[in-house]
């Protein structure tokens, strides 16, 4: 994995066998752990989860337009944060 500072960094992770709700859950860890550390370089770093669950019958392109907006919903929202599409 990079980290580049400045930010911008955008990556996808599939939880297979887990709901929405269990998917906010893991993204909220990620958030909380990411904002509790200190990284050589940048220091103190925050993030912004949008997360979205399969509806059947729904394209890979269409999940990850949603799961996109979701990011964007957080990041206006003030960032450091987790949204749901």
């Amino acid at each position: 994995m990079s980290l580049r500072v400045g930010g911008g960094e955008e990556f996808l992770v599939l939880l297979r066998g887990t709901d929405l709700m269990g998917a906010m859950q893991v993204a909220e860890k990620c958030r909380v752990a990411l904002a509790a550390e200190n990284i050589e370089g940048p220091g103190h770093v925050t993030s912004s989860f949008g997360v979205a669950q399969f509806k059947e019958g729904e394209s890979v392109r269409e999940i990850v337009r949603r799961a996109d907006e979701a990011l964007y919903a957080a990041k206006s929202a003030g960032r450091n944060r987790v949204h749901s599409s």
